[in-house]
C-alpha cells in the first residue's frame, strides 16, 4: 500500500520560501485600428458603433450595444477610414456627407478625453 503524505506536513514539490504576495500583471485587451491597422490597447482607440437602429456615433465607454470598429483618435484615420470605405464596411452601412461630418465632430471631442493635451 502506497503512503501518503499528511495535509499538515509540506509537500516535496512545493518551494519552502514564501510565496510573494503581488499578483501577476493582467494583459490589456487589444484591439486594431479600421485604417491604419495598428494594433494597440483597447483604452487607446475609439469605438465608432452602428446601433441596432442603424444611427452612427462614437462610444467612449465601448459598451453600446450595436456593431463596432476601433479608430485612433486622431481625424487622419476618420479621414483614411472615410475615404477608403474600410469604416463603413466594417460598420456595414453606408456613410453619407452629413453623418461623416457629424463623426468627424465626435471623433474631435473624444481625441480631446483621450489624449488630454499637455
Amino acid at each position: 500500500m502506497k503512503r501518503t503524505a499528511r495535509s499538515s506536513e509540506p509537500r516535496k514539490s512545493e518551494p519552502s520560501a514564501a510565496k510573494p504576495a503581488s499578483r501577476p500583471m493582467r494583459s490589456l485587451p487589444q484591439r486594431t485600428c479600421v485604417a491604419c491597422r495598428t494594433a494597440r490597447s483597447k483604452r487607446e482607440l475609439v469605438r465608432v458603433v452602428r446601433s441596432p437602429t442603424g444611427e452612427l456615433s462614437v462610444d467612449l465607454r465601448g459598451k453600446a450595444p450595436g456593431r463596432g470598429a476601433y479608430l485612433d483618435p486622431d481625424a487622419g484615420c476618420l479621414e483614411r477610414g472615410l475615404a477608403e470605405g474600410v469604416l463603413a464596411r466594417a460598420l456595414e452601412i453606408d456613410i453619407d456627407g452629413m453623418t461623416a461630418d457629424r463623426l468627424r465632430g465626435e471623433l474631435a471631442t473624444a481625441a480631446k478625453e483621450r489624449r488630454p493635451s499637455a
